[in-house]
């Protein structure tokens, strides 16, 4: 619907003088500071706070901003939760989402199975660290709220398909380990490279990052994979 309207918008704008809209490059770029700092806010208070206890006020404060700011960009705490999981996928800011990155393309390069798995540790790694604080808030806020248990199970259920894509890719390049069917293959996957499964070892044992993804990649070939 949208869409269309904007096709009809364009065409009955025909022959009509262009117009350049004006914009300011440090305007725009004080826009996405005020963004980023009540994303940061909003982190920080949901993370400490919980996502029921903490109100836009609260926010606003934190970033140091007007409530009516914070209601201008992103409206609804909802939408604000919503933005932030959005924030934590892309990892850097107006990259596109991880899912519709390189990351298969980059599992097709690899040269057998244990590569494609080591390499995929790494990565789940590497996604967990941007991943992980805003997963378990929103974790959390689904034992209360019924609208974000909803996000919730969409976001394990994303998170499967994108593991059975990997399950793919490896069958691809070597057999499954001895009586593993594909979906168990996933669900191995998708257990192992959960962001509470980093949290509790990267971020509460004080594991380093390359000890964790050693010891991921091993595990993934050692369940996968026969010897």
């Amino acid at each position: 619907m949208f869409y269309y309207s904007i096709v009809q918008q364009s065409i009955e704008s025909a022959g009509a003088p262009e117009r350049r809209p004006y914009r300011s490059g440090r305007r725009e770029a004080q826009a996405r500071a005020t963004r980023q700092a009540i994303l940061d806010a909003a982190r920080r208070l949901f993370a400490a706070r919980g996502y029921a206890s903490t109100t836009r006020e609260a926010i606003a404060r934190e970033a140091d901003v007007a409530v009516q700011t914070v209601g201008a960009i992103f409206g609804t705490k909802r939408a604000l939760l919503d933005a932030l999981v959005a924030d934590a996928d892309r990892g850097d800011p107006g990259s596109p989402p991880a899912a519709m990155r390189s990351w298969p393309h980059d599992l097709r390069e690899q040269r057998d199975g244990a590569a494609l798995l080591r390499h995929h540790a790494a990565s789940s790694r590497a996604v967990s660290e941007r991943t992980a604080a805003v997963t378990e808030v929103v974790r959390r806020a689904a034992a209360a709220d019924p609208e974000i248990a909803e996000l919730w199970d969409a976001l394990r259920r994303q998170r499967h398909r994108g593991q059975a894509t990997v399950v793919e890719l490896l069958t691809a390049l070597t057999p499954l380990r001895t009586g593993l069917t594909r979906t168990e293959a996933a669900d191995l996957l998708w257990t192992l490279t959960d962001d509470a499964l980093y949290h509790a070892l990267v971020v509460e044992r004080a594991w380093r990052p390359e000890r964790f993804d050693a010891w991921l990649g091993d595990a993934l070939c050692s369940l996968l994979l026969d010897a």
